[in-house]
């Protein structure tokens, strides 16, 4: 069965949202449902990976090494109330991600549905929440190079 099919028996069954909008922000169509005990875990387990990404995104501005130029880079040219919200993002996500990873070891299908819904209703927010960091990032690296501009020519 494709993946796809078997997907619509879960929407249909569970009042998920359709295939290509959880496959567009999550790529579950990558999953092999051959290869997967079941298909809800597949799916938890993906957005789990994708809430991981954001994670390992943003930590180097809230928790640098110390032996590390990239986060130290970010730190410096990043504000306060901007390593602030960063930080308030962090720990948010950290608590959502643990929770979903927790559920997704569960054997009980409607659990990890429901923890998939629960996902999938704030995951706008989330997705809006990320671009204005990861924006706040990209402008801390150009400030870097105007610096290192600057250095260069006085």
């Amino acid at each position: 069965m494709k993946i796809n099919e078997e997907y619509d028996e879960l929407r249909k069954k569970y009042k998920l949202p359709s295939f290509d909008e959880v496959n567009y922000e999550f790529e579950i169509s990558t999953l092999d449902v051959n290869k997967i005990p079941s298909l809800s875990r597949g799916i938890l387990r993906a957005i789990c990976n994708k809430m991981g990404l954001f994670l390992n995104y943003v930590e180097p501005v809230i928790s640098p090494n110390p032996q590390g130029l990239h986060g130290y880079i970010e730190i410096q040219n990043t504000t306060n109330d901007e390593k602030k919200e960063i930080f308030e993002f962090y720990k948010d996500l950290s608590k959502k991600y643990h929770k979903a990873y927790s559920t997704e070891l569960t054997e009980k299908e409607e659990e990890i549905i429901k923890e998939i819904k629960n996902v999938l209703k704030y995951w706008d927010s989330v997705r809006v929440r990320f671009k204005k960091i990861s924006e706040v990032i990209n402008k801390a690296w150009e400030k870097e190079l105007e610096k290192e501009k600057i250095e260069t020519i006085g």
